[in-house]
């Protein structure tokens, strides 16, 4: 039994995590600004600190004054926010606590998009056809080269699909160029990529030193949007090429801490090219825990120095749902976009598990408040036509 603090805002991951740490007898508590009502029951304890975001200074000596004060066997972030502050002060942390970090350097690679495409270059992993803009002229060339669709990002990864743009015409280029250029940095921190058709791998990693601990891959197999978001159905797969090919970036990175890698099939090239590195807990770190992966608590075993158990490869076919916001949109844009047919997913699976959680019911009602508080403030997107019609995803026999 571990006393874990929890340094992030209210949210699924780090839900997921409390989930998977409390079961097992782990005491934990949550340091973030505020969201103490639609907190876990595994929550032992909820500390105020000030939003790292808002003012990473107030945050960090706040998080470093608790651990001062109070005895913690683990520091384990679960954001994005928290994580690129708290790396910065790992030295510092560790003095206190023990912690399972990915280096500044490290966290970097993930958060910038430019630095993983350069590492992909780096090291030879596939990646899409990436241009890099230095201002509009280049559009024109761009759209002759590639050819339409394209994939529009900003260079830092913001998590999800908030950043990334698919867009169908030159017309449509210029103009998601300029509004993702108002995110920061200009037009210069915008890159172009070539459209890859078809699903979205996913391989899911805690490592450490470069070695993999646990990992899982899965298949976006329903995403929200439909042209390319979160996950609002996953399959399992079982393919040695993904997990090599994963097992092959984690040692050249010498990652430790946990990473999700995601990956698009190129069915020209048969290759997987890596399309994005997220340096932290993934939004469906809990998809695969009933089925014992565990992921929070292998980064806590590894924090405390300990060794992980080898456990079999998470067999194919097993597929979760996230029933609460994501598929009820994904469904309707499918329908919308192809009709009430293509809404019907004809392949069958060996298992089936969903996001509601009826031993830990009160942050999953809050989920679905929050939700239906969007959808009538207008804020979810019940159409989706960024692709054509043709190229919007519809289930498919999943490769394994």
């Amino acid at each position: 039994m571990s006393t874990v603090l929890i340094p992030s805002p209210v949210d699924l991951i780090q839900t997921t995590a409390l989930r998977a740490l409390g079961r097992r007898g782990d005491i934990c508590h949550v340091a973030c600004e505020s969201g103490k009502n639609r907190v876990s029951r595994f929550c032992r304890r909820f500390i105020s600190v000030p939003n790292a975001e808002k003012d990473p200074e107030a945050y960090v000596t706040a998080i470093i004054d608790l651990c001062k004060t109070r005895k913690y066997d683990v520091i384990l972030p679960t954001s994005m926010a928290t994580l690129e502050v708290l790396a910065q002060h790992a030295n510092t942390l560790a003095e206190f606590s023990n912690i399972l970090f990915p280096s500044v350097v490290q966290v970097e690679i993930g958060m910038d998009k430019r630095r993983t495409i350069e590492m992909c270059r780096k090291f030879g992993f596939a990646h899409p056809a990436t241009v890099f803009l230095e201002d509009d002229s280049d559009l024109v060339k761009i759209g002759e080269s590639f050819g339409f669709p394209l994939i529009v990002k900003h260079e830092r990864n913001f998590g999800g699909s908030f950043g990334v743009r698919c867009v169908s015409a030159m017309n449509e280029l210029s103009l998601t160029v300029k509004n993702l250029s108002q995110l920061g940095g200009g037009i210069s921190h915008c890159m172009v990529q070539k459209f890859v058709p078809g699903a979205l791998f996913d391989a899911c990693v805690v490592a450490h030193n470069g070695k993999v601990a646990r990992i899982v891959t899965q298949v976006r197999h329903l995403m929200y949007p439909i042209s390319g978001g979160v996950a609002a159905h996953l399959v399992s797969v079982e393919n040695s090429q993904l997990r090599d090919l994963a097992a092959n970036i984690i040692s050249a990175l010498n990652w430790t801490g946990p990473i999700q890698l995601e990956f698009k099939w190129d069915a020209e090239s048969h290759e997987f090219s890596l399309i994005e590195i997220n340096p932290r807990f993934w939004g469906t770190t809990g998809a695969w825990a009933r089925a014992g992966f565990d992921f929070p608590g292998v980064a806590v075993d590894l924090a405390m120095g300990g060794t992980v158990q080898a456990i079999d490869a998470l067999p194919g076919n097993l597929r979760f749902k996230y029933l609460i916001g994501r598929t009820p949109y994904a469904l309707v844009q499918l329908m919308r976009a192809k009709g009430w047919a293509a809404m019907r997913d004809p392949n069958k699976y060996d298992q089936t598990w969903h996001d509601f959680d009826l031993r830990d019911p009160g942050p999953d009602v809050w989920r679905i408040y929050d939700e239906i508080r969007k959808l009538l403030r207008g804020e979810r997107i019940l159409s989706d036509t960024s692709l054509p019609v043709k190229l919007l995803p519809v289930f498919t026999k999943v490769m394994q």
